[in-house]
């Protein structure tokens, strides 16, 4: 039918629109948190760029649900609101036959959310825990860059070296400061170079001097020496521990006893089945009187998701804290939002009879019974 291909085209153009619009926002904000923690020295400068990707597949889940929600509201408000919808419906159209292709749209959408939400977040969010304990893991050799004033990972050494000669590795021009508790460590070299023990690492500096003392007295010590040893700390990198949200689902389900497991199931296919929902609640939500307004139905649609969302974090919650059955938990809040939704499209099939009006119906049809 000519409706249901207009339909189509115009939920395909308001998703797209409207998930780029989010994944800039999500972007913009991934921008500036990862790039003060770079700042901070809490991740590597050079892995933003993979961050900022790796954290934007993990909300693509997340956004695809969102902006199916939106593209559905916004798409069949204009329809009322531009008198659109009272023609299809004159002409026979009645709202379960709109909820017919906006399903049909919805649920290629739905199962691209599920391979996401199953799949691809999971392997997002631990390639990048990776990257950052790595990060956090590292040790003072990985520090020695030239140009550049380097704090140690124990934040009480700070290295400086001018210039690094990648065949010989000879580091010229190098300032190393210690913090100790009471007095402060400064030594400055003409060249140095790294040493590798069979304990340990250490920077070897030719030629330089020793300052020793307190900042802010005249206690300090002055040696010159021909050669001087720094220990640099080395750390092997240990795997930290994962959390159920970083593991695959068929490591959730080989753990399936643990309630943790089974909440983060809970919640990975929830995010496809939320999708559904919203389709379902949209259509009677688009419902647009002009006498309310024409952002009632978008405050409301910015309430339910909100809600929805958080009402399904609480239901993995209670599985994973054993207070609610997997069983139950799974189906439970989508079944009701479903329900209300089915619920409001028979109540707005025909306006012309108010609720009150229908209640008055079914008494009136009981009395005639008894009589």
């Amino acid at each position: 039918m000519i409706f249901k291909k207009a339909l189509r085209q115009e939920l395909t153009i308001t998703t797209s629109v409207v998930f780029m619009v989010l994944v800039t926002l999500i972007v913009t904000n991934l921008v500036i948190r990862l790039l003060g923690s770079a700042a901070n020295g809490n991740i590597n400068p050079k892995d933003v760029l993979v961050l900022i990707g790796l954290g934007m597949i993990g909300y693509l889940a997340i956004l695809l649900t969102a902006s199916l929600f939106i593209a559905i509201l916004i798409v069949l408000t204009r329809w009322y609101k531009d008198s659109e919808m009272v023609i299809w419906q004159s002409a026979g159209v009645s709202l379960f036959q709109i909820l017919r292709p906006v399903i049909s749209f919805a649920i290629p959408i739905m199962v691209i959310v599920a391979g996401l939400a199953v799949f691809v977040s999971p392997w997002a969010s631990d390639q990048s825990s990776i990257i950052k304990q790595r990060f956090s893991q590292r040790d003072d050799i990985s520090m020695l860059a030239p140009g550049q004033f380097k704090e140690s990972s124990s934040n009480n050494r700070v290295l400086f070296t001018e210039s690094i000669d990648p065949k010989t590795n000879v580091i010229k021009n190098v300032f190393v400061t210690d913090f100790g508790k009471d007095r402060q460590l400064i030594v400055v070299a003409n060249t140095g170079y790294v040493e590798n023990t069979a304990e340990q690492k250490q920077l070897v500096l030719e030629a330089g001097r020793r300052y020793e003392g307190t900042p802010g007295t005249s206690d300090f010590r002055i040696t010159e020496f021909d050669k001087y040893t720094v220990v640099l700390s080395s750390k092997t990198i240990e795997e930290g521990v994962k959390t159920s949200s970083m593991l695959p689902i068929w490591a959730l389900v080989q753990t399936w006893e643990q309630k943790a497991s089974q909440g983060e199931i809970l919640w990975r296919l929830g995010l496809p089945l939320m999708a559904l929902s919203f389709a379902v609640i949209a259509i009677p939500l688009s419902y647009m009187d002009p006498r309310r307004g024409r952002y009632t139905a978008l405050i409301m649609a910015v309430l339910i998701y909100f809600t929805y969302s958080n009402l399904l974090k609480l239901m993995q919650a209670w599985v994973a804290n054993g207070k609610l059955s997997f069983a139950i938990g799974v189906w439970l809040i989508h079944a009701i939002v479903a329900g209300l939704g089915i619920a409001f499209l028979i109540y707005r099939q025909n306006r012309s009879i108010t609720l009150w009006g229908r209640i008055k119906r079914v008494f009136a049809r009981e009395t005639r019974d008894v009589a």
